[in-house]
């Protein structure tokens, strides 16, 4: 005999089941000294005095934790010499924890700046981006993060920038550099609305055809298409995220050196750089 099982049933289990997935994490989560354990014993066996000494805990306490712990399958006790170490199933729960850690983390070093990010478009684990620093966050100057990446330009020996959000400072302090006698190797790909401007603005449009004759090269390269963020490689070294605000005036900036994200910019620079034509050639066209 055949059972059959209508889809109200079937919808009732998968609530089940999400109720005890979410109650399994927050017994994990609820406790520091449950993720403490598992984070001492993903670094390789402990005994309960080892781990006692470390979590400065009360006996009682530990053996609760290490209780609750093995009758959920996450440790386990070696029977060589007693000492507690994680199971596979704990392994693979630890790690999943860490990586939702360390995202919650980049959201909470970036409170206001997260959401505006286009996480979409970046090819590379958000995680990269806990050790990175929003550039003058703090300040009051609308314009102070974007000073850090005009000096960078003018100081450093090679910039390549794909440009959706425009501020002039970065053009400013690479005529600077020319200026200083740096022999900095600079290429700037504006998309379609930054090159709206630089053809629009007078003052714009010469400083950049200045910048070129100087320099005896195509520096500025322009998109028929938009892209959602600035991103501005420097010396192959420094990735800088450029953003605007919502109500105020100004731009939020992240850097970051995270090996993954320099190879995502490089990456996408290149590709962007494929597809745009010299700024100079939209000149030709407007003139035309």
């Amino acid at each position: 005999m055949t059972a059959e099982y209508s889809g109200k049933q079937t919808k009732c289990t998968e609530d089940q089941l999400s109720e005890n997935t979410v109650e399994y994490i927050a017994f994990l989560t609820r406790s520091e000294h449950r993720f403490h354990v598992l984070t001492l014993l993903a670094d390789g066996a402990n005994s309960r005095e080892d781990l006692r000494d470390r979590l400065n805990v009360a006996r009682v306490t530990l053996s609760r934790i290490l209780g609750d712990l093995a009758d959920r399958e996450l440790i386990c006790r070696r029977n060589a010499d007693r000492s507690y170490e994680l199971t596979s199933f704990g392994e693979a729960v630890h790690r999943d924890l860490v990586r939702l850690q360390e995202t919650i983390t980049v959201g909470q070093t970036y409170p206001k700046l997260i959401s505006r990010l286009p996480t979409d478009w970046f090819d590379f684990d958000l995680r990269c981006l806990a050790n990175g620093e929003h550039v003058h966050g703090e300040s009051q100057d609308p314009l102070a993060a974007a000073r850090v990446i005009a000096n960078a330009i003018k100081g450093g020996s090679s910039c390549e920038s794909l440009v959706g959000t425009f501020t002039s400072l970065p053009m400013y302090g690479h005529e600077q550099a020319i200026r200083n006698g740096t022999d900095s190797e600079v290429h700037v790909i504006f998309d379609s609305n930054v090159t709206e401007t630089m053809l629009e603005d007078e003052s714009l449009h010469t400083k950049w055809r200045e910048i070129e004759s100087q320099t005896g090269s195509t520096v500025y390269f322009s998109l028929d298409e938009p892209v959602p963020c600035t991103v501005d490689l420097v010396d192959g070294e420094t990735v800088f995220f450029t953003v605007a605000r919502d109500q105020e005036t100004g731009f939020d900036i992240i850097s970051c050196s995270h090996p993954d994200v320099i190879a995502w910019a490089d990456r996408v620079l290149d590709e962007y750089r494929d597809r745009a034509v010299p700024l100079a050639e939209r000149t030709l066209d407007v003139d035309g």
